[in-house]
């Protein structure tokens, strides 16, 4: 009789929990052409829950009645950020998001008559028991690891970016690299207005992704990020990326969560370059 008790106490603890938490499903847009934009992080901002947008700008975001007094934050890389009250966005019938393009701002480049040479920066190596991984999160959503890139100040042109990716359920996968600003050690903003979104093999080990067709430059010290973009009916949890011991690593659980830094272990991720 008590555990026919307790089966139902639990079946009612559920049902509670479920009643109190709050769905927002929706949409985000192009403000002039009014096209789906994809891939958008929205989230809580460092509160480590979020999502991202499919491939039609559509979106599902769950979370506790405790927070609906809270933002949610809509990023898009080259489009203004737009952040709106939970209560606010729950009353928009349909409930749609519209993102304004940036302004692009030319970057600078200097060109120095000096002989220029190609150095890889970053983790060149890894070994075969270290990996990076994601902690089980509920939901569908992002995560992302990012390694930290000295430049010395020196003129530099990005070439290529290289990480080591295996998967044991997937063949490849769909991943964003994103480049951020050095904000206390940290990554912060993004150091350039570039969607570089691919589809990536999963079974080759290490993989390169062309940056010349962006015309990246800087003088600053970096962050290196990859961007996991799990697909509908995929296991989020079915990409691991290579590793080794010693330095540090960045990671988020979450679109717009909380980064962590973590030492002892870092990702094999480099850019090529040209000083």
């Amino acid at each position: 009789m008590s555990k026919h008790i307790f089966t139902l106490l639990l079946a009612l603890l559920a049902f509670g929990a479920e009643a109190q938490s709050i769905k927002l499903q929706g949409r985000v847009l192009e403000q002039v052409s009014g096209k789906g934009l994809p891939y958008v992080n929205i989230g809580i901002r460092n509160k480590n829950l979020g999502t991202a947008s499919d491939e039609q700008g559509k979106f599902i975001l769950s979370f506790p009645q405790s927070l609906q007094h809270d933002t949610i934050t809509f990023s898009a890389v080259g489009y203004e950020e737009v952040s709106v009250p939970v209560q606010e966005l729950s009353q928009r019938q349909p409930l749609e998001v519209k993102l304004l393009e940036k302004v692009n701002m030319l970057q600078e480049v200097v060109v120095q008559s000096r002989n220029l040479k190609t150095r890889k920066l970053g983790v060149t190596g890894r070994l075969p028991v270290v990996w990076g991984n994601p902690e089980h999160h509920e939901g569908k959503d992002v995560y992302e690891f990012a390694n930290f890139i000295a430049v010395k100040g020196r003129a530099t042109e990005l070439l290529s970016a290289h990480f080591y990716l295996t998967s044991q359920k997937l063949d490849s996968a769909l991943f964003r690299i994103n480049l951020y600003k050095n904000n206390n050690g940290l990554p912060g903003e993004r150091l350039v207005e570039k969607s570089i979104v691919q589809r990536l093999t999963t079974k080759d080990g290490w993989i390169s992704i062309n940056l010349q067709p962006y015309g990246i430059y800087t003088g600053d010290d970096f962050f290196l990020g990859i961007e996991y973009l799990p697909g509908d009916g995929v296991d989020k949890y079915a990409i691991s990326l290579g590793g080794k011991l010693g330095g540090s690593s960045y990671s988020r659980k979450s679109s717009l969560g909380a980064w962590e830094k973590f030492v002892g272990a870092s990702l094999s991720g480099y850019v090529t370059v040209r000083q």
